[in-house]
């Protein structure tokens, strides 16, 4: 009977789980509540406001299976509960890793994952939160399966796999995780050097084997549908491994480490200083102990140990390794979480003979990460402030120029549009409130015509909000009409002359030659 199987399954779910699991439903409504029950479009939710997210040409081949569960509707609710339950999911699996049994260690790995501002960030293009969100989870999953007592190295490829096919940028959870694992070990469990190595061999094999199923079922879909890969963040070049430059990665690697954590261009401010006192503290208490486990005995195990330290900075932007030019915007750095969670296993790692200088070391684990949560939670409900004070004053501008294209002669007959240009300071798709929050600018949400996706903000909008329904001038057509000695004339929104018909075409210019 169904109550028999729910009573058996609740007694195999540890305390500690449920802990993690309900404190990241909490403070995932502290955090996003404000979003999830507020229409508060980008520019992008205004494109797929309704779309079927086939994302093949990107690269993104499962990603509409992941977020056909929750329709294809830009849902502010359900896909926004549907992400941060799946992240509460993924925070439990990272509690199964680490053999978490403390109520607070659970509480705050759960509070800090589903606080982090790539989650914020993924909210904001909530669209594909719910699929994005099945992506972390199936990576921290697959991390479980590589570090269980007895490894399923087969079941956590296909997991790779099927989280690349959503977001490719999550298999630096994966990474990050293993080699988390791997240094706990060493310096807790005093791990020898040859089952090190050999685990880390049975990893990179899985994880290899899981990115080349990958690659292969994405080839197979390409081919079948006769689908070309688009050219955005360099995906055609990293498909066929031709961006890559070891020292552009490296410089990427390391302006994307420290733009996510010591980003002090807007001047010092809470969160720089807080991951300043984590990174410290961390780094302090991981040489005490392995000084006090005497891990220096083995020059090897210190050898390895140093290794594993510096690839985490390079696994959480590993995919700046296959392509150089790609933007490690927030969206992709949910990897970098991991560097949190080797303050927040101090609260239960080696215990000094010493009770008060472990009582001391857990207060200052509960109190600087608990400061760092709520520090999170402010920056995501400043972050969708800052998305509603933008798309009202985008719908102000919308409405203005629908008004004026009725306000036009010979537009109502028109049927096609030509959007030039883009608003003034409707460029940014990120604003920075340290760290930056890609999705969110101060300025418009209503941006410029992207050809290579082949999307029209301005177009769609019309058609959500004044049932204004137009097929925007694109490619070569666009060029041509760009040239003529009539829109070289017209004057830039907005000015009286900025909307004008050429041959039952409504052209609207947003901006003056040359301005791009």
């Amino acid at each position: 009977m169904p109550e028999k199987v729910l009573k058996k399954l609740n007694t195999k779910i540890l305390s500690e789980w449920k802990v993690c699991f309900f404190s990241a439903l909490l403070v995932g409504l502290l955090a996003h509540l404000y979003k999830i029950t507020n229409w508060l479009p980008n520019w992008d939710s205004l494109v797929f406001r309704y779309d079927a997210q086939n994302m093949v040409a990107l690269g993104r081949w499962f990603l509409p299976v992941a977020c056909s569960f929750s329709s294809f509707y830009d849902l502010p609710f359900l896909n926004g509960i549907i992400s941060i339950i799946f992240h509460a999911l993924g925070a439990v699996c990272i509690c199964r890793i680490f053999n978490v049994h403390k109520t607070i260690t659970a509480f705050l790995i759960g509070a800090v994952i589903v606080s982090f501002p790539t989650v914020t960030s993924v909210m904001m293009y909530n669209y594909v939160a719910d699929g994005y969100s099945i992506a972390f989870f199936l990576s921290a999953l697959a991390a479980l399966y590589m570090t269980k007592e007895k490894p399923r190295y087969v079941t956590a490829a296909v997991l790779i796999c099927l989280s690349a096919g959503i977001y490719q940028a999550y298999i630096t959870v994966t990474i990050m995780l293993v080699l988390l694992k791997l240094i706990d070990e060493i310096i807790y469990n005093k791990a020898e050097l040859v089952g090190i190595l050999k685990k880390c061999a049975f990893m990179l094999l899985s994880g290899v084997v899981g990115m080349a199923l990958y690659a292969v079922l994405f080839k197979v879909i390409q081919t079948v549908f006769a689908i070309e890969l688009l050219d955005y963040q360099g995906i055609n070049s990293t498909a066929s491994l031709l961006g890559i430059n070891l020292f552009a990665s490296l410089y990427v690697v390391k302006e994307t480490f420290i733009k996510c954590f010591f980003d002090v261009s807007q001047g010092i401010n809470v969160y720089v200083v807080l991951n300043g006192l984590i990174f410290f503290f961390t780094l302090l208490y991981y040489i005490k102990y392995t000084v006090k486990n005497k891990i220096y005995k083995k020059p090897v195990n210190i050898l390895m140990l140093v290794i594993l330290g510096a690839v985490l900075i390079f696994g959480a932007a590993a995919l700046a390794f296959i392509n150089a030019d790609v933007d490690y915007h927030n969206l992709m750095r949910m990897g970098y979480a991991v560097f949190y969670l080797f303050f927040i296993l101090l609260y239960e790692r080696g215990a000094d003979t010493n009770e008060k200088h472990t009582c001391v070391k857990c207060w200052i684990v509960l109190l600087t990460t608990v400061v760092m949560i709520a520090n999170q939670v402010v920056i995501a409900n400043v972050s969708y402030h800052k998305a509603q004070i933008a798309y009202e004053k985008s719908y102000g501008v919308l409405m203005r120029i629908a008004d004026r294209i009725e306000q036009t002669p010979e537009a109502q007959n028109c049927d096609r549009i030509l959007v030039l240009g883009a608003l003034d300071n409707s460029k940014d798709y990120s604003v920075n409130l340290t760290p930056d929050i890609t999705g969110i600018t101060d300025g418009y949400i209503i941006r410029a015509d992207d050809e290579v996706v082949r999307q029209s903000v301005l177009t769609s909008s019309l058609s959500d909000y004044c049932e204004k329904n137009y097929e925007f001038v694109s490619g070569d057509e666009k060029k041509r009409l760009a040239q003529t000695e009539t829109v070289k004339a017209m004057g830039k929104w907005p000015s009286k002359d900025c909307i004008s018909v050429i041959d039952d075409i409504i052209i609207i210019k947003l901006e003056t030659e040359g301005e791009n």
